[in-house]
């Protein structure tokens, strides 16, 4: 007769052991960008708006969206004569192309923009 005897072990943590020098870089290049703000990149226009009550449609639309997309982040601006509304904040412009097949369905004129963007870690 053989008796099979397994024994687990279980770990409760995990420790990494990260070069000081290391974490100064990456605190150093995270200082940096905050600092900067922002830098280029994309976002996807929904909607530019002109004329009479332009600035209140334009806040309509920008809160109708937010109820559609409430994990996207909506941007009203003004370039005159057009208050527009630009969503996302994308690094490249295949990430925004993604977002823009969704929201294509509502928004069908939506189109990629390049755009200062807010730096996020």
């Amino acid at each position: 007769m053989i008796t099979l005897c397994l024994f687990g072990v279980a770990q409760n943590s995990v420790r990494y052991d990260v070069e000081p020098a290391i974490e100064t870089i990456q605190n150093d290049f995270t200082r940096t960008w905050n600092k900067l703000g922002e830098v280029d990149g994309y976002r996807i226009q929904i909607v530019a708006v002109t004329g009479a009550n332009s600035k209140s449609t334009a806040e309509n639309e920008r809160a109708a969206f937010l109820n559609h997309f409430p994990e996207i982040p909506a941007y009203l601006s003004y370039m005159e004569p057009y208050f527009r509304i630009r969503v996302g904040n994308f690094y490249t412009r295949l990430d925004a192309y993604r977002t823009l097949q969704d929201i294509l369905y509502i928004y069908p004129n939506a189109y990629i923009v390049p755009d200062k963007i807010k730096y996020l870690d």
